[in-house]
């Protein structure tokens, strides 16, 4: 992507490496013909993005199984986000498939835009062309993002020939799929293979098209089991319960809420096409809680030559704010958040149009060193077995 940025990922939290976490496009509703990338009405404002008569079109999501928020209608409001991207997923219309810098157009002061470039810029036109990924054709490859802030819903992986438009339509006709029944968690300390890290629960939906999805595996926090009495079990950030079952603990709601980083990738293994040749690898997360759609791109070249194994990348060390006393000192005064940090935080917290309502904590310690970066985390990456 294009790296780096004015306001750059730092430490262990790789979501926003290569200024990856301000590609994407809000205002984004199911059947809509285009999404508001109005940035300053924090999407559709909290409204419809468009008139059944314009093509809002009623959820194909609705089994509990494979929804996120709210997933058994407990809610004082289970219609609150009914036509997000996740409730029929792959209908949100998208501006661009590769993200729009920083989301939209419109920006205020607190939108992250990355350098070199403006918001509204369609990263499909203007990130210039990486060194390729290479895939053996015909066999298996790693893929993985990371997650610094909340908005459930779920993601697949598309490719589109290089030779071809790079457009949307073309992604949707080649959505690769899964060559596992487990994602895996890959934390960012591991030296092992990422077969070697945890696996965990997963959920594969297959969409009326027959592409395949998978669910974010991080649940929501619960507010109370009153309100909830279905809901996964308590976590350490989690303590009340979740949205659902994850079968594993060692994450937080990201940056927005004072559980510090997400030290992990998400990985899945694909099924490369037979096809030798060059491609866009699109990555797509359909979000649930908000209006928006997440993608990212990264270029890949199928190949008939045997295939190197990939060289691990160290993971830079938090820094630490050693003169800060939590309840005492001011963020603004004596905090270590960066632009970055404020700005991104700034951004999810206003671009959702209401629908979660977090605030940036300070960082003090190695633990908890920001309060940020956003949500998205759309950060791709892909590696071949």
């Amino acid at each position: 992507m294009s790296s780096p940025g004015t306001g750059p990922s730092t430490g262990s939290d790789l979501s926003c490496e290569g200024d990856a976490c301000y590609w994407y496009q809000v205002g984004c509703m199911i059947g809509c013909p285009t999404c508001q990338l109005d940035l300053d009405h924090k999407g559709c404002g909290g409204t419809n993005c468009c008139s059944k008569s314009e093509g809002l079109m009623e959820p194909t999501n609705n089994d509990p199984e494979f929804r996120t928020w709210d997933p058994h209608s407990q809610s004082k409001n289970p219609d609150e986000h009914k036509y997000n991207p996740w409730r029929a997923p792959g209908k949100a219309p998208v501006a661009d498939p590769c993200g729009v810098a920083s989301g939209g157009t419109n920006p205020g002061t607190y939108a992250a835009i990355p350098q070199g470039y403006k918001a509204g810029d369609k990263g499909s036109e203007v990130l210039p062309e990486q060194k390729p990924t290479l895939w053996k054709a015909g066999t298996t490859a790693w893929v993985g993002w990371g997650l610094s802030a909340q908005h459930a819903g779920g993601y697949s992986y598309r490719l589109c020939p290089k030779d071809s438009t790079i457009s949307e339509t073309c992604f949707q006709s080649n959505t690769l799929t899964f060559a596992t029944a487990n994602s895996s968690i890959h934390f960012d300390n591991s030296t092992s293979h990422f077969e070697a890290d945890k696996k965990i629960i997963t959920r594969t939906y297959v969409a009326p098209d027959g592409t395949q999805w998978r669910t974010n595996p991080v649940p929501v926090c619960i507010s109370s089991t009153s309100q909830y009495p279905i809901h996964g079990s308590p976590t350490p950030d989690c303590p009340t319960g979740t949205m659902f079952e994850a079968g594993f603990t060692e994450f937080t709601q990201g940056f927005l809420v004072p559980g510090g980083k997400n030290r992990f990738s998400v990985m899945d293994k694909v099924n490369v096409p037979k096809k030798v040749g060059s491609y866009v690898l699109s990555w797509r997360w359909d979000c649930e809680a908000a209006d928006q759609v997440w993608t990212s791109c990264a270029d890949i070249e199928i190949t008939d030559e045997p295939v190197p194994a990939p060289a691990p990348t160290p993971t830079p060390p938090d820094g630490t704010c050693p003169n800060f006393k939590p309840g005492v000192d001011s963020c603004s005064t004596k905090g270590c958040m960066t632009r970055d940090e404020l700005a991104v935080a700034e951004n999810v917290a206003r671009g959702v149009g209401g629908s979660i309502h977090r605030r940036a904590t300070c960082a003090w310690r190695a633990t908890r060193l920001e309060s940020t970066p956003s949500i998205h985390t759309e950060n791709i990456s892909s590696m071949s077995e």
